[in-house]
């Protein structure tokens, strides 16, 4: 019975930081299915045409661009790939790959151990069958 008590505070805690880290990067995603989407309707959109003003930018972003605004479709590619806040914004956009692959990782241990429990489970209904 010990072995079930430190399974069960391992798969608390896996579906901790499973939920934890999904809450985290659930903004990042939206943030990247929204420009993806965007992106991909940019000529439909008439984005290249359209500018984004100067209040809403950090003040380092594209002062090439003057002080009207960035176009739209540079804005967006940039917020989706994680350009428009520079450097910092590329390591984010690393770090919420790991948050990912661990979401993956903890996802799949999760299922794994419940799909082992249902088997063990059913073993041990057969063999309670058989005596």
């Amino acid at each position: 019975m010990p072995g079930n008590s430190k399974n069960g505070r391992n798969g608390k805690l896996t579906r901790r930081i499973h939920a934890f880290l999904g809450i985290v990067s659930a903004l990042n995603l939206f943030v990247l299915i929204t420009t993806g989407f965007l992106l991909q309707h940019a000529s439909l959109l008439r984005l290249d045409e359209r500018t984004v003003s100067r209040a809403v930018l950090p003040r380092s972003y594209r002062p090439q661009d003057g002080e009207s605004g960035v176009r739209a479709d540079i804005f967006v590619t940039d917020l989706h790939s994680g350009r428009l806040i520079g450097t910092a914004g590329t390591l984010l956009l690393d770090g919420l790959t790991l948050v990912w692959m661990t979401l993956l990782i903890t996802g799949l241990v999760m299922y794994v151990g419940k799909q082992r429990a249902k088997q063990k489970a059913a073993e041990n209904n057969e063999s309670a069958e058989e005596e």
